[in-house]
């Protein structure tokens, strides 16, 4: 009964999360990874110079030319963070219940981080395809360590070795920060916590260890870097300047002072927090988990201090580390009370989970439609204007730029650059769709006419109510 009702639980979220992917629409750089760019991105060799992300950049190629594909990373990839999560918790304590509640509070937390971030995760495949498959290694190291901590009968055969050797490699693929972090802290644990790990763990450790140093050489070979040290590189730079796009300059250009502060005054007070309370636990695995997630959380931002360009999604490690030490200690604090506020934070972690699935439908919805107008506009009329059809809003999606402003969309879909752009608001364009859904139509090129109609009248009437 317990193992139907977690595997019940794992295939309702990974389906939840294979949604969004197949929904949320391709936008910036997702549609020339999924056009030319990404055609032509490896059989070229334009990924010898272009980042050591080679697996991230495969990924995004993958789901951007896929929706099946996109579907199954998105679901795969996030379930396995919530999945994690929860046998991080496991590896501290027994559970009394069933054992879901760091997963269920793990997936509550994704779908509610901040939307600065969600936009940049789950919102654009690109942010995707890097930052979130770059988080699995750095859990699944901190679970492994519990796991072994002065244990030392577990043993682990030479296929287990040779499979966690060859993923400590491939972790190195995804995001340069990452990469750092887990060369950082599988050196940290081989130094200060191989003694209390049996002889065959150490042997796993050792691996781990050679392979992601020989990782993070793979990924910085690439001749991305030699341009980005010799300031060469007309996008990424490690000269920290007041005109550069670096944490520091980031923040204070996106945020105002008050969040700025409340937010600082908040993750400090939760550190302190952490270390205190950790001081006091006697559990000595909690403690581990405790440390090693707050001091991952700042090590792997830390390089954007120097590092440019930083974005939202560079927060995403840090976040789901923050919020690890929440979810671990709040389900161990309420164990006994676990079989009552379980059902409660699955039931919870659904509804959001429907709610976000409902919104990337209709970004994708959306973006279909522009997609059908545009060509419908290149192809059969001829006029001085071509209509673009807005968004409903740009909370969760990364849009650089106003659709009719979009050079990466215009590029593929809007064949006379001279005309007109003029936008056509959200609420304008899903009316005429209503006043269209019971008329049939023998092709879609009839419908598009028929759309196309409609929207010219909505034009004209804003423009006398304008004029009035």
């Amino acid at each position: 009964m317990t193992k139907t009702v977690k595997l019940s639980f794992y295939l309702i979220i990974f389906i939840i999360f294979g949604l969004i992917g197949t929904w949320m629409p391709l936008l910036g750089d997702d549609l020339h990874w999924g056009t030319y760019f990404g055609s032509n991105y490896f059989p070229q060799g334009i990924f010898l110079k272009y980042d050591g992300r080679y697996l991230g950049d495969l990924l995004v190629i993958l789901i951007t030319k896929f929706k099946p594909v996109a579907f199954l990373a998105y679901g795969t990839f996030m379930t396995t963070i919530v999945f994690l999560i929860q046998k991080i918790r496991e590896q501290i304590s027994p559970t009394i219940s069933i054992g879901l509640t760091s997963s269920s509070l793990a997936t509550i937390f994704i779908l509610l981080m901040p939307k600065v971030i969600f936009k940049q995760i789950l919102g654009w495949h690109s942010g995707f395809a890097n930052y979130v498959p770059s988080l699995i290694f750095p859990l699944f190291m901190l679970y492994l360590i519990l796991k072994n901590y002065n244990n030392k009968n577990i043993h682990y055969y030479r296929t287990n070795l040779y499979l966690i050797f060859f993923a400590s490699i491939a972790a190195q693929f995804f995001a340069e920060h990452l990469t750092l972090l887990n060369v950082f802290n599988s050196i940290l644990v081989w130094i200060f916590l191989r003694n209390h790990f049996g002889n065959s763990f150490k042997n796993v450790l050792n691996s781990i260890v050679i392979g992601n140093i020989i990782g993070a050489f793979l990924m910085f070979i690439n001749g991305a870097y030699l341009k980005i040290i010799f300031g060469s590189d007309s996008y990424r730079s490690l000269k920290g300047s007041s005109s550069s796009d670096t944490m520091v300059n980031y923040m204070r250009t996106q945020f105002t002072p008050k969040t700025l502060i409340a937010v600082s005054i908040t993750i400090i007070i939760f550190s302190l927090i952490t270390i205190f309370y950790s001081l006091k636990i006697k559990n000595i695995k909690q403690k581990i988990a405790n440390y090693s997630l707050l001091l991952s959380s700042f090590v792997v931002i830390a390089p954007f201090l120097v590092v440019s360009p930083f974005g939202a999604r560079c927060m995403f490690a840090t976040y789901i580390f923050l919020t690890t030490i929440f979810i671990i200690n709040f389900d161990i604090l309420v164990n006994s009370y676990n079989k009552y506020i379980m059902p409660v934070l699955i039931l919870i972690s659904f509804i959001l989970g429907i709610k976000t699935d409902m919104i990337a439908h209709n970004y994708g919805k959306t973006f279909n439609m522009q997609i059908q107008y545009s060509l419908y506009q290149n192809n059969n009329v001829d006029r001085k204007n071509q209509y673009f059809l807005q968004y409903k809003n740009t909370d969760y999606i990364w849009l650089t730029a106003p659709i009719q402003d979009d050079t990466n969309f215009a590029e593929l879909y809007v064949k006379n650059n001279n005309r007109n752009k003029i936008p056509i608001n959200y609420y304008d364009w899903t009316d005429v769709v209503a006043k269209l859904k019971d008329k049939k139509y023998k092709t879609q090129n009839d419908y598009m006419k028929a759309f196309d109609k409609q929207i010219l009248k909505k034009v004209k009437l804003i423009q006398e109510k304008n004029q009035a």
